[in-house]
């Protein structure tokens, strides 16, 4: 029910793009693994750990230690939480087990006796339990899966079941017309280039499908090597599933721009913003605190 992995905001509008000096070979569609291409390409956990840690300190007034992070992926951003600060802990929830297997293998074995304080979990985001935690989240978009509303209800009020008293629920969203528009982008990154699909909008339930995937020096190509089946949701509509849910308060973090325009990687809690052609924001819901 869940995606394996999912796009981050730089496949939304090919944001923090980075400058690329060495030649190698690189990779074939025969050789290749689409998890590190995708890892490489894609996916930015330093981006999110500081983001996770910076608010919940600001607002909080201390660095939280338990995370779970729903559709998981390869864990990556657990193993890093954990790397971080040796109180700390995680537990990875994903439904398939492919990802999950590739991650531990990659990035928690690697941690060695820190790997312990990383808790991977095959299960439905919609019942897993776990302790509660100081922060969840839910990233890259990939909650979009649950495309009715009352799904989404139950999803929110499943994550602020688990969430300790005061805690933090993190989760990022695009949006824009070029949010809604039929097109295929491409990045060059190291040995390939990075293909980013966009299927067109249902105008009606807001349904897309999107899809990544990758071509190489020697011509081949991984294509659609994964595919998302969504709803595009806005911005009100999730803060107010939020709010039902039982959270007591939902901010929006909105990204700045550069001096070209280009988002720069910086997200400031908003409380109106511009309807930029693609935007890229964070909603930072949370739990009421008990007393």
């Amino acid at each position: 029910m869940t995606p394996a992995t999912s796009p981050t905001r730089r496949s939304a509008r090919s944001l923090r793009r980075k400058k690329r000096t060495r030649r190698a070979a690189g990779p074939t569609a025969r050789t290749a693994d689409r998890y590190a291409l995708y890892e490489s390409a894609v996916y930015d956990p330093d981006a999110d750990l500081r983001f996770l840690r910076r608010v919940h300190r600001k607002e909080r007034g201390a660095f939280p230690l338990r995370l779970r992070e729903d559709f998981a992926g390869t864990s990556k951003l657990s193993a890093m939480w954990v790397a971080k600060t040796p109180e700390a802990e995680a537990w990875a929830v994903d439904l398939d087990p492919e990802p999950l297997a590739w991650g531990r293998e990659r990035h928690l074995e690697p941690l060695g006796p820190a790997a312990k304080r990383v808790h991977q979990i095959q299960a439905n985001v919609l019942e897993v339990k776990t302790p509660k935690v100081d922060v969840t989240t839910a990233f890259n978009f990939s909650y979009w899966v649950f495309q009715e509303r009352r799904t989404m209800l139950d999803y929110f009020r499943a994550v602020h079941r688990y969430l300790k008293p005061s805690g933090m629920f993190a989760l990022d969203l695009m949006g824009g017309p070029g949010a809604q528009s039929e097109c295929e982008e491409e990045r060059e990154e190291d040995g390939f280039t990075y293909v980013w699909e966009q299927e067109a909008l249902d105008a009606i339930t807001n349904h897309m499908r999107c899809h990544i995937g990758f071509r190489f020096r020697d011509g081949s190509r991984l294509r659609r090597a994964f595919t998302y089946d969504w709803r595009l949701w806005s911005l009100p509509e999730l803060r107010d599933v939020l709010m039902d849910a039982g959270f007591a308060q939902v901010d929006a973090y909105w990204e700045g721009t550069d001096e070209d325009g280009e988002g720069n990687g910086i997200f400031r809690k908003r409380k109106h913003a511009e309807n930029e052609e693609t935007w890229i924001a964070y909603l930072v819901a949370w739990k009421r605190p008990t007393g």
